[in-house]
């Protein structure tokens, strides 16, 4: 586990985030479940436009994916990662698809009524993604802005307040694979 990339105390990006058998195990699971129906259409707790109501991502279990084998794994290396202090915080994740053309507009994950939430993670899993296939998290406040790629067994931890949003996936035969965590102060 290595930290890539560090904005202020907003973002930060790490590499390597799973030991390798553990990521090649979740990945084999989630390409086995990618094209069947599990996945719905991602609801949101901030306000969206009726044009990119189309354009949504796609999530497995939304509120409830806790239950799935290896999110115990994920949370505990999540909560002690070295880079973030989350040790007493609440982890909630669900897995999410964008397809071509998914996009997520720029919003600050403040919207949460009960104000709790204090971060947001979204795990990587595609192995290969190019370029030019978009998908990126774009982020930008007042003390600069800049992009996060795809990188296959990274994490990207945002802090709430921090302005950012996921480009349009450009590509038709690859969706964009992730665990989205929102990670709060305590319990909602």
């Amino acid at each position: 586990m290595n930290l890539a990339f560090k904005f202020n105390d907003d973002l930060f990006w790490i590499h390597n985030f799973l030991p390798k058998n553990v990521y090649t195990e979740m990945y084999r699971s989630l390409i086995k479940l990618r094209n069947t129906d599990s996945f719905k259409k991602t609801s949101y707790s901030w306000r969206t436009f009726k044009e990119e109501e189309g354009d949504r991502s796609y999530s497995i279990n939304q509120g409830e994916a806790q239950n799935m084998p290896y999110f115990t794994q994920y949370h505990i290396l999540l909560k002690h990662n070295p880079f973030v202090d989350l040790k007493n915080k609440v982890l909630n994740s669900h897995l999410r698809k964008y397809v071509y053309g998914s996009h997520l507009a720029w919003h600050e994950d403040t919207e949460d009524s009960s104000n709790a939430r204090e971060y947001a993670a979204t795990f990587y899993f595609n192995k290969t993604w190019g370029e030019s296939w978009g998908g990126e998290l774009m982020f930008k406040s007042n003390k600069g802005s800049g992009f996060i790629p795809i990188k296959g067994n990274s994490v990207v931890i945002v802090k709430t307040g921090l302005k950012h949003k996921v480009n349009a996936v450009l590509k038709k035969t690859h969706p964009r694979l992730s665990i989205q965590t929102w990670i709060d102060k305590y319990e909602t």
